[in-house]
């Protein structure tokens, strides 16, 4: 039963962040706005300046983690994997639609060089929190303090660990890969 849970709660998320994908991509062409110059905008932005992820980046972490022990924080957790998966589906319908395949190709490597690992952290560690606030539940449930707190315990040394995984992604973002993806926005 238990691997049953953990597989569930692994296929939900993944399927949920896939679903936001789809929804993203199909709302641009239905929709279709006219934000070439946004995107002109992002361009000149990547010339010139360096993203600096450091704090949203560890704001998300974190709120992954406070709305992991708010059990109540389930469905905003839920909706931000959505929410993820739904703007990377429409900025890269938007890419495809200005630039045609080379800028999908070129939204499509800026997300393996810029967001691919951050993505990968929040995924798992929405997956570990859906899992913590499952313990968390049945540990009061039944009562056990001890259970209890090795619980909480174990999640808040998780959540340190992909913390300090983030700030090294950030990092390596803000050193090597937005030099990397200016280099390659001039062929869009």
């Amino acid at each position: 039963m238990k691997n049953f849970k953990n597989n569930f709660i692994v296929k939900f998320v993944v399927t949920l962040f896939l679903i936001g994908i789809i929804i993203g991509f199909l709302f641009y062409f239905f929709y279709k706005p006219d934000l070439s110059a946004y995107l002109e905008s992002f361009k000149n932005l990547i010339q010139t300046s360096h993203q600096n992820i450091f704090l949203s980046s560890i704001v998300v972490v974190s709120m992954v983690f406070i709305l992991s022990i708010s059990i109540i924080g389930l469905p905003v957790l839920a909706f931000y994997i959505f929410y993820e998966g739904l703007s990377i589906g429409f900025t890269l319908a938007l890419f495809l639609g200005v630039y045609s395949i080379k800028g999908a190709f070129f939204y499509l490597f800026y997300l393996l060089v810029s967001k691919l690992l951050f993505l990968t952290i929040v995924i798992y560690f929405s997956i570990v929190s859906i899992r913590y606030s499952i313990k968390f539940i049945d540990s009061v449930m039944s009562k056990n303090r001890e259970n209890l707190y090795n619980t909480i315990v174990y999640h808040f040394y998780r959540y340190l660990i992909v913390l300090v995984t983030t700030i090294i992604n950030c990092t390596i973002v803000y050193f090597l890969a937005n030099k990397i993806v200016s280099l390659l926005i001039h062929l869009i």
